[in-house]
């Protein structure tokens, strides 16, 4: 018992022995742990302190990114606005340019077509110049030249307008005021003659020549080279006047005291002028010439026309008598029941009714019926040959008036142009451009009116004589088969 309660200390002593060593253990472990939480503690205090600097490092980036993103989106504002501003300038200036562009075609459409103009104006002139004064075409000719020569060295409208200006002023100027000059013309049959002309601007001009034979520069109506007239006299009491007055003019330098005027300047002026009656062939010619050149298909729808009448007229006037004599003698024939009498002397002629007669007795023999056939084919092939050319003649009846219109119409495309080149200041020119539309309007009508009269006579004749013969031919038949 003794051993076993020292047994029992000595294990509680061995025990206890063992539970403070493992005590001490363990606080030793417990120290070393609590060292290492410290150390842990610390470690993770330096992280968290370090973690925290190093997001305060972050965010004071953040922040800085993010001042220096506002400042780059409000930079790259500025230069997205600059460069639309850029761009809106750019396509301001480009609409500029194009309406400079445009404006600058526009110049120059407008410089061509002044150049063109100026051209034209120049080229009409140049037409023009053989209708000036006589002795105004060569002096016109070489200021023409010149202007037209320098236009085309520099090609300045404004320049030419201003030189063609002065050039119609000059001119304008000479033909409103009355001088004495000299100068070569050329006299209607005859040769070219040095005269001392005086001249009463545009509008006629006296001359003498170193014989004294007097001539007159005047208006003849027409353009172009033809517009002016040079003639001798033929008039006594004017050709006096003229040769006391010349002396004085002459002397004085200018046409000046009381003057014989041709005031008309027309076709009967010219005669009392020349000293001369007008024939009727020329005033036939004049009439043509007045109506332009519509005159010429007009005269050859008259010589159509006429052809055809006659030859018409003739043709139905003797079918008309042949036909009639014809079917007499063939029915007293019948009359006499000598049918083969009536072949031979039937034979021997030609025509419609003849033809009809022959094909009733060469039937005669058959039926009524087959003669009757034999007739109408005769008629039907007749029938396109009476009424040959007579539409024709319808044609012609309605051309003429057309062909007459179209006459007015050229002649009032010339009155225009004549308006346009000379104004409306000179009756006289005018009355060319009138004269043609009113000549051919009238000649038209003359010819068509004429021509429809007739042309409704031929075809009632054509009609009556188909009738006619189809009279005969119904009386042959009826002696022939006169039960049916």
């Amino acid at each position: 018992m003794h051993r076993f309660i020292i047994f029992i200390l000595a294990l509680f002593l061995s025990i206890m022995a063992a539970t403070d060593k493992n005590q001490k253990l363990k606080e030793q472990e417990l120290k070393i742990l609590r060292e290492q939480l410290e150390s842990a503690r610390d470690s993770l205090q330096n992280e968290i302190a370090a973690r925290w600097r190093i997001r305060q490092i972050n965010i004071s980036q953040r922040e800085k990114d993010k001042e220096e993103l506002v400042l780059q989106h409000e930079k790259t504002e500025r230069l997205r606005n600059e460069l639309a501003q850029i761009k809106e300038e750019c396509y301001s200036k480009q609409r500029t340019i194009e309406t400079e562009q445009k404006k600058l075609s526009e110049k120059k459409e407008f410089w061509n077509y002044l150049i063109s103009s100026m051209n034209d104006v120049l080229k009409r002139e140049s037409d023009q110049i053989m209708s000036s004064f006589p002795i105004d075409i060569e002096e016109r000719r070489m200021d023409l030249e010149e202007l037209r020569r320098k236009f085309t060295a520099d090609r300045n409208a404004s320049n030419a307008l201003s030189q063609l200006t002065s050039y119609y002023s000059k001119y304008l100027e000479k033909g409103s005021r009355s001088f004495i000059d000299k100068t070569t013309v050329l006299p209607e049959n005859g040769a070219p003659q040095e005269i001392t002309i005086a001249r009463l601007g545009n509008v006629l001009g006296y001359g003498i020549n170193r014989d004294s034979v007097i001539f007159i520069v005047n208006q003849s109506g027409n353009l172009g080279s033809g517009r002016y007239n040079t003639q001798q006299l033929g008039a006594s009491a004017l050709k006096e006047f003229l040769s006391d007055a010349f002396p004085r003019w002459i002397e004085m330098k200018e046409v000046k005291g009381p003057l014989m005027l041709d005031i008309m300047q027309n076709s009967h002026s010219s005669i009392l002028i020349k000293g001369q009656k007008i024939k009727r062939s020329d005033q036939f010619k004049q009439f043509i010439k007045a109506g332009g050149p519509v005159m010429y298909p007009l005269g050859a729808l008259v010589i159509w026309a006429l052809t055809l009448m006659l030859w018409k007229l003739i043709i139905f006037s003797r079918k008309y008598t042949s036909e009639s004599r014809i079917s007499k003698n063939v029915m007293s024939y019948l009359n006499s029941n000598d049918i083969e009498k009536a072949k031979s002397y039937i034979s021997k002629h030609h025509g419609v009714v003849a033809r009809v007669v022959l094909a009733c007795l060469e039937h005669s023999k058959w039926s009524r019926a087959s003669a009757e056939k034999a007739v109408k084919e005769i008629l039907i092939e007749e029938l396109p040959k009476l009424n040959s050319h007579l539409n024709t003649l319808a044609v012609i009846a309605g051309a003429a008036p057309l062909l007459g219109l179209l006459g007015t119409v050229t002649g009032m495309i010339k009155l225009f142009e004549v308006i346009t080149s000379y104004g409306t200041g000179d009756p006289k020119i005018l009355a060319a451009g009138i004269s043609e539309a009113l000549i051919t309007t009238e000649v038209g009508l003359i010819i068509a009116i004429p021509v429809m009269i007739i042309h409704n006579f031929l075809r009632n004749r054509a009609d009556d004589i188909l009738t006619a013969t189809e009279k005969h031919a119904m009386r042959i038949l009826n002696r022939l088969w006169p039960e049916d």
